[in-house]
């Protein structure tokens, strides 16, 4: 999920939503944009299990509206009886990863387990729906232009961004609306009704994404042969050669007026940016990887953990019928089910968010 920076706005009390005035609000106007503020509060308010923080206005319709076309994709799924399973990895940068290689890694895993597992199952892969990723970001100008043919404004993806950028919490909102609703769920025959229970009765499984997996990214990429850190490091050259946005990330810097300047070589300070940057690209993917450094991924498996425990002892459901998980490709047992991890994004009880958003 985004690791974006934090938003204003404070947490109010559990099962209220406030509204907190962001810093880009005073130059909305001259851009012909709605208000800029942030809410707190539950995205499924019928199913009160975790909180976060998102903006208000406009893209709060857009964000309405993307949820609108992934619940139409996993409806269309279901339609066509297939097993739904959502992947469950890291997209922004953090600790050294990146998110261009994020969104080709999700990709890479959602098309091999496509392939191992049949298809009859439907892999909701989030780094196809963000910003971060081209198709996501076509889909968000195509909410946008419709946005804009609906009030009449000159709404684009530049001025929204320039007056506010998505955060962490308006993709969580989005997706936790995306996990947990069911009102267009088809109820099962000769089983008790799910319909509208809002416990997550549209996924069958969730899929954490772990080390192992991203490891199999880089030895597919680079052919297979070779250490850990020689995958790594090959990708790293490879696409710091061929690929320009890859060589804008890591090659480049902001200038004093603003705009990016190529990293010199033969400047010992630049030199260092240079190597650091792929040092910390390095050790991410080889030490570190998988979902347990998103913090997206903290909160989707906060929401795993809670919605089986509200399944466990609904009559509509019961312990027979908890939603699966697997990490990195391996099943999860009983206990680790039932066990919640430190939060990302969520705003607790106490108010408090994950550092670093």
């Amino acid at each position: 999920m985004p690791e974006n920076p934090a938003l204003t706005g404070t947490a109010g009390i559990a099962g209220a939503a406030e509204a907190t005035p962001s810093p880009a609000l005073a130059a909305t106007p001259a851009l012909g944009l709605s208000a800029v503020t942030t809410e707190t509060g539950y995205p499924v308010p019928s199913r009160p299990i975790i909180r976060f923080t998102w903006h208000t206005g406009d893209w709060f319709a857009v964000f309405e509206k993307h949820v609108a076309l992934i619940q139409s994709d996993i409806a269309r799924a279901q339609a066509e009886d297939r097993i739904v399973v959502y992947l469950s990895c890291p997209i922004s940068s953090r600790g050294g990863g990146h998110f261009r290689t994020n969104t080709e890694i999700a990709h890479f895993v959602a098309r091999r387990l496509a392939a191992e597992w049949g298809e009859r199952f439907f892999l909701v892969d989030p780094a196809a729906y963000q910003l971060e990723s081209k198709e996501g970001t076509g889909l968000v100008m195509r909410h946008i232009a419709e946005l804009a043919r609906e009030t009449g404004r000159p709404l684009t993806l530049e001025t929204l961004t320039a007056a506010a950028l998505p955060s962490g919490g308006d993709y969580m909102r989005m997706w936790t609306r995306v996990l947990v609703e069911d009102d267009y769920l088809t109820d099962p025959p000769g089983l008790p009704p799910r319909h509208k229970l809002q416990l997550g009765g549209l996924f069958d499984a969730f899929y954490f994404l772990g080390p192992d997996d991203m490891h199999a990214f880089f030895r597919a990429d680079t052919g297979g042969g070779g250490s850990l850190l020689a995958t790594v490091e090959g990708y790293f050259a490879r696409k710091y050669a061929v690929d320009p946005d890859f060589w804008t990330d890591f090659g480049t810097a902001t200038g004093p007026d603003g705009t990016r300047r190529p990293l010199d070589p033969s400047n010992r300070e630049d030199a260092l940016v240079w190597e650091a940057r792929r040092k910390e690209f390095v050790r991410f993917y080889t030490v570190r990887a998988g979902g347990a450094y998103s913090l997206g991924c903290h909160d989707e498996w906060n929401l795993f953990v809670r919605l089986n425990r509200a399944r466990a002892t609904h009559p509509a459901y019961g312990p027979g019928e908890l939603i699966a998980a697997s990490y990195g490709g391996r099943a999860r047992s009983m206990a680790e089910s039932e066990t919640e991890t430190s939060p990302g994004y969520e705003v607790t009880e106490t108010g408090g968010r994950a550092s670093g958003e």
